[in-house]
């Protein structure tokens, strides 16, 4: 009851639509009603003589004196019809044909209208839910903190926000009219049963139930199948967008054969999941229409009984009976169809519901304080911290940085060099102790003010399927070309940008792929030389590149590192030995603290490293 709740609250703020939609849904049904019922009036009046009325109208000698003896009838049913009839029936058989031709096209065109517009309505609505569900989805996603991420595909996020809103969306189109139609027209199309003969009816709906409990069954199950599908094709889009973004080690190591075993066997549970839950499906149509069929044998002999035995209903009334149970069946067929496709798309909802659900890890306190411009310095203080509880990856850190100074982090890969710098922006928060910047705890600072003061340049350059400009300029508001083109001369990449064929207007493709390594390192630090941030932080920034596009990065960071406080990490000494401070790392600790000659002389962990990489020189 939870889910369809919640479900409801995304309806609700389209409230005025569906109302409109639901208003042309009884209209949609109302001239449906009466184009039945005029048509059998037409076959009634036109193609029976005179004597045939006489008889039905027994002692009565015309149709006036008929009429006015069914409208003083106690049933409702025969006053409906009386008054139908003295509507319709007029002296020349002509002037009735064309009084019933114009209702009949009247209530077609009035109905075919309706038709169309409440599919309009109801189609805006279902596609601002599924607009909404995705915004939501995505605005969840980059509110999670980088642990988040640590622990979660990339192929499953995208399959909760395609896959699983696709599966709503398909529920939406393939239902939401459905869901307003259809009982609405089983409830008219009921109460006029009702009134035609309550006996029939209830004889009916007396082994309807049947049909429903099982149709309850067989959705339960598909629900339960829906949700274990939506999982694995989860898996298989993981799997296919690991092989792709790997496809240089997949080739490098000829694992194309094993990817692809892999893959194929993924995919082929799903298609196993995926057919039991189909066959499922197929069933409950088939399943419904043949209980349909065994309802309506049974009523069409016990009606005949009651036809010949003049049992309150004539052989007229009987066969309008029959139109209307006719067309009854439709819409419970369809609302047992629906009922499977709800079940779907409910599985579908569980799924999106309980992501979106997910505690925002990174907690900023009510009241924070807004970051004010750095000032004074960044203090670690008894600073404790793991991913797991059972394994600490941070113990016990103290460490004061001043303000303007360059404070460089080394030790083996894995010691916590980059953890211990990821506290400050917040990437993660400490299990214990506390990061203050200018004396205020990072936790008490509004999130965006403080990440607003700082800068992040990192061996994996990020870039943008979009142009070098919005690339640049990414993160800044405002920005003009004259600041766009001051950052990429200030970073040594104005000289290969002016040589592109667009310029600042060219896109360099998925993550920077028609750009080299150190150029797009070069955009990646225009881009921080553009935020212009008091607080730098840069990790690992000139490994992986070749040594002339080396001695370019490595230009570029020399003058976005001016007039700024600067962490750097580093696997190649050489480009922090001037560093104001060295921060030595072993295990999770800080070992030693100092410039290059003080940690030359002291630190058995330094002059390791920095004999291991100066050996040869």
């Amino acid at each position: 009851m939870k889910l369809y709740l919640r479900i409801l609250r995304y309806i609700r703020p389209y409230w005025k639509p569906v109302s409109i939609g639901f208003f042309f849904t009884v209209t949609f049904v109302f001239f449906n009603a009466i184009s039945v019922w005029v048509s059998a009036d037409f076959v009634r009046e036109l193609f029976t003589n005179d004597n045939t009325v006489q008889q039905q109208t027994a002692d009565d000698s015309s149709r006036e004196q008929w009429i006015s003896s069914q409208l003083q009838s106690q049933r409702t049913y025969d006053k409906l019809k009386a008054t139908i009839s003295a509507l319709l029936i007029q002296d020349d058989k002509k002037d009735t044909l064309r009084l019933v031709c114009i209702i009949i096209f009247v209530s077609f065109f009035f109905k075919n209208i309706s038709n169309y517009l409440h599919r309009l309505f109801f189609y805006y609505t279902q596609m601002k839910i599924v607009v909404q569900l995705r915004n939501e989805l995505q605005s969840k996603i980059l509110r999670l903190p980088l642990s988040f991420f640590h622990k979660q595909h990339t192929g499953a996020l995208t399959s909760i926000v395609f896959n699983d809103v696709h599966g709503i969306q398909t529920v939406l189109d393939s239902s939401f009219v459905k869901i307003f139609l259809s009982p609405l027209q089983v409830v008219t199309y009921l109460i006029v049963l009702i009134l035609i003969s309550w006996k029939l009816t209830l004889a009916t709906f007396i082994l309807i139930p049947v049909s429903g409990y099982i149709i309850v069954k067989i959705g339960q199950s598909m629900r339960r199948k829906s949700r274990r599908v939506l999982e694995q094709i989860s898996m298989v889009v993981t799997t296919f967008q690991e092989s792709i973004s790997a496809i240089r080690i997949v080739k490098a190591f000829t694992a194309e054969f094993r990817e692809i075993a892999k893959f194929k066997a993924i995919n082929d549970n799903y298609f196993v999941k995926s057919f039991r839950a189909k066959r499922l499906d197929a069933l409950t149509s088939p399943l419904s229409e043949t209980i349909g069929v065994l309802i309506f044998t049974v009523l069409l002999w016990y009606g005949g009984i009651m036809v010949f035995q003049g049992q309150g209903i004539n052989a007229e009334d009987f066969i309008r009976f029959l139109v209307f149970l006719f067309m009854i069946f439709q819409p419970l067929k369809e609302l047992s169809g629906l009922n499977n496709v709800l079940q779907s798309g409910l599985a579908a909802a569980e799924r999106i519901f309980t992501f979106l659900d997910r505690p925002i890890e990174v907690y900023v306190k009510p009241g924070a304080r807004t970051a004010s411009n750095f000032a004074t310095g960044i203090v670690f203080k008894n600073v404790f911290f793991s991913y797991n509880p059972e394994i600490p990856v941070l113990k016990d850190i103290n460490l004061t940085i001043n303000k303007g100074e360059m404070v460089a982090f080394v030790g083996h890969s894995g010691v916590g060099k980059s953890t211990l710098v990821d506290l400050i922006p917040r990437f993660y928060d400490v299990t214990s102790g506390s990061v203050t910047i200018d004396g205020v705890d990072v936790r008490d600072l509004v999130l965006t003010s403080l990440r607003d003061q700082i800068g992040i340049v990192t061996q994996e350059t990020i870039l943008f399927n979009d142009s070098v400009r919005m690339n640049i300029g990414y993160g800044v508001p405002n920005f003009t070309d004259e600041e766009i083109i001051n950052a990429a001369k200030s970073a040594n990449a104005w000289e290969f940008i002016e040589r592109m064929e667009s310029g600042l207007d060219t896109i360099i493709g998925e993550r920077g792929v028609t750009l080299s390594g150190g150029q797009r390192q070069r955009i990646s630090i225009a881009r921080a030389i553009l935020k212009n941030t008091p607080i730098l932080i840069l990790d690992e920034a000139t490994s992986a590149l070749d040594t002339q596009s080396e001695k370019l990065v490595q230009s570029a960071i020399d003058h976005l590192m001016k007039n700024r406080t600067v962490l750097a990490i580093a696997h190649r000494l050489s480009t922090v030995l001037h560093a104001d401070k060295i921060v030595v790392m072993e295990n999770g600790i800080i070992t030693d603290i100092g410039n290059h000659h003080e940690l030359m002389s002291r630190s058995s962990v330094y002059k390791q490293l920095y004999q291991m990489q100066f050996q040869n020189e």
